[in-house]
């Protein structure tokens, strides 16, 4: 008796899905998708943009490098301003000496646009008790 109700079951199954089968197919126009096109240059521009957030992550990633130590000697004070000190206490700046050449590389490019005052700051940074020390494992400069 179970497998009479089994097969009953089954045939009408089948014949539900027999008869929607035309249902289905008498759909002759396609599903619209509507999918946003990019142009050349928006594909360009996304790919321009994508590189220089790049960069600019291995700049930072860089940057934190220079600036990271583990001990006071490890730190130095360097010119940051083509002219150090003339330029003030901005004019320098703590880093790691292992990394001065990294250093020089990142600050190289900038040229020396106006005129350096002939006499340099004694203050804060440039102060003649300045002197490069590691603080939370980064290069400072205490006076």
């Amino acid at each position: 008796m179970k497998k009479m109700f089994s097969n009953i079951w089954l045939l009408t199954c089948t014949i539900v899905v027999l008869l929607l089968i035309p249902l289905f197919l008498s759909h002759d126009l396609p599903i619209a998708v509507h999918v946003p096109q990019l142009t050349k240059e928006e594909l360009v521009a996304k790919k321009e943009a994508a590189e220089k957030a790049e960069q600019e992550a291995a700049r930072k990633a860089r940057l934190n490098r220079i600036y990271s130590c583990k001990q006071d000697d490890d730190c130095l004070i360097v010119d940051k301003d083509p002219c150090g000190c003339a330029a003030g206490p901005s004019g320098v700046v703590a880093i790691n000496v292992n990394y001065i050449t990294d250093f020089n590389a990142l600050n190289g490019s900038r040229m020396v646009t106006k005129a350096c005052s002939s006499q340099p700051s004694t203050v804060k940074e440039c102060s003649a008790s300045a002197r490069a020390v590691c603080k939370a494992h980064r290069c400072k400069i205490t006076y």
